[in-house]
This record gives C-alpha cells, sequence and structure tokens, in this order.
C-alpha cells in the first residue's frame, strides 16, 4: 500500500494565536502559500442541513477542529524549495500572530 500524498492537514492551537483560522488562512495566501479548507463537518453540509434538519452545535469536536484546519499544499513535483518556501511562509505567519 503506497500514501496518496493528496492533503497536508495542520491544526492551528489557537489558544497561543491571536488571530482565528482565516487570519491565518489570508495571511498565507498573501505569502504566496496555496493554502485550503478541505474539511467540512458532513452536519454542516447543505444536504444534511435541509434533509435531516442538522443544524451547527450538534458535534462540537468536528465544529471544533473545522476551525482549526487549513490543507498546505502538497503535490508530487513539489520541490525542496517549494517545500522551504511553505515551512517558511507558515513560521513567519504563526510567529506574527503568537499570543
Amino acid at each position: 500500500m503506497s500514501h496518496a500524498y493528496h492533503l497536508y492537514v495542520i491544526r492551528l492551537d489557537l489558544t497561543k494565536l491571536r488571530a482565528d483560522r482565516a487570519m491565518i488562512f489570508s495571511a498565507l495566501r498573501a505569502e504566496g502559500i496555496g493554502v485550503n479548507v478541505h474539511y467540512v463537518p458532513v452536519h454542516l453540509h447543505p444536504y444534511y442541513r435541509e434533509r435531516l434538519g442538522t443544524k451547527p452545535g450538534q458535534c462540537p469536536l468536528a465544529e471544533k477542529a473545522y476551525e482549526e484546519i487549513l490543507s498546505l499544499p502538497i503535490f508530487p513535483r513539489m520541490t525542496d524549495t517549494d517545500i522551504q518556501d511553505v515551512v517558511n511562509a507558515v513560521s513567519k505567519v504563526v510567529d506574527a500572530y503568537l499570543a
């Protein structure tokens, strides 16, 4: 078995930052890093909200994780320089927002 290496997710410790995920996301994008948010709790997807009446607050741990995670770029042709750029940008942004 081999790994697909299609997502590299980090979890932000927001208790140690003066920023929320959206601020970190924007700052990393401003640094040229193509971060994304890939995980949305299933119960918050429109299908489940409309069909089953699910709503925020029903799965607090999943919702908390959702607010704390970002996906960093990872792809097969990523060079060592690309990787270092991501590491440097994450370090720079997180350091700037340390509480």
